[in-house]
């Protein structure tokens, strides 16, 4: 059984409806399809050692990445919401020892103002240097990400 069938049964074990736990398994793929295309690491492949990409620098990098895509607030919320979930579910099987998604605060309408504001035109007018510096694809987003996040921290801070 894979990662997110096993989420999914200890949700309906701890009493959640089919409909939550579908909705909860759908953005888990979500979350794991972002990480292999940020890492490389697929899922299927290590199980649950992919808790070791459970971080609090992975989560905010996630959320970062989320809130540029410009995701709808509620989704963006319940996608965090839902790594809390999956941060318990960790915990519950000795896989985690503490959750970091417990740390993560929701978005607010302020930060996707920031982000879509000054944040966007700074990242865009960045993102269009490193491509007319033939940076490649992977290092441009990667470089993106990085100083979006620390936007977002400047703006925490």
């Amino acid at each position: 059984m894979y990662l997110p069938e096993l989420f999914k049964n200890y949700l309906l074990v701890q009493k959640n409806s089919s409909v939550t736990a579908k909705n909860y398994v759908a953005d888990l793929n979500h979350f794991l399809n972002w990480l292999d295309r940020k890492t490389g690491i697929k899922y299927q492949i290590v199980g649950k050692g992919i808790f070791s990409l459970f971080t609090k620098e992975t989560l905010e990098e996630y959320k970062a990445d989320l809130l540029a895509d410009e995701a709808p607030l509620a989704t963006l919320n319940r996608r965090l919401s839902t790594l809390r979930k999956f941060g318990q579910f960790g915990l519950s099987q000795g896989w985690l020892k503490n959750n970091p998604a417990l740390k993560m605060t929701n978005a607010t309408f302020q930060e996707i103002k920031i982000e879509s504001e000054v944040g966007g035109k700074l990242l865009e007018g960045f993102q269009k240097q490193l491509e007319k510096e033939k940076a490649s694809p992977i290092t441009i987003k990667n470089y993106v990400s990085d100083l979006r996040h620390f936007l977002n921290w400047l703006e925490a801070n």
